[in-house]
């Protein structure tokens, strides 16, 4: 796994970029604002959240379209999003406890989606590129 420290971006700041070659990643309260690229040549990168909290917020990006990303929240929070970006895409809202994808049967590099929690049982999808569905 490499990481690499950034500034202050246009945008906001950047905690962390994160290279993810492994199959698993917990992802912590304090890595919030850190981006997390999936560069694995093969197979599913889980990454698992914390419990949602007001503010927290992460952002997953497909690096290699060979693999797939897997996003799921801690027991009992939900993801609310869309499968895709368009202004009509469809609503995305698995049962609590459950995930979302970017499978590599559609997925490209570059897919991606920011996530942020307003409450404390709620991911909210705020910007997404590529096809996501319920795991």
């Amino acid at each position: 796994m490499r990481s690499f420290k950034t500034g202050l971006t246009q945008y906001g700041a950047v905690k962390n970029t994160e290279a993810q070659t492994a199959e698993t990643k917990t992802v912590t309260v304090a890595e919030s604002g850190s981006v997390f690229v999936q560069t694995r040549s093969s197979t599913t990168v889980t990454y698992t959240l914390p419990a949602a909290a007001p503010g927290l917020e992460y952002t997953f990006v497909c690096g290699n379209a060979s693999s797939e990303i897997l996003i799921t929240p801690a027991s009992g929070d939900a993801i609310v999003t869309k499968i895709h970006a368009a202004q009509d895409g469809t609503a995305l809202a698995p049962a609590a406890g459950t995930g979302i994808k970017n499978t590599a049967a559609t997925n490209v590099a570059g897919d991606f989606i920011k996530i942020v929690s307003l409450d404390g049982t709620t991911w909210y999808g705020v910007g997404m590129a590529g096809l996501w569905a319920s795991q």
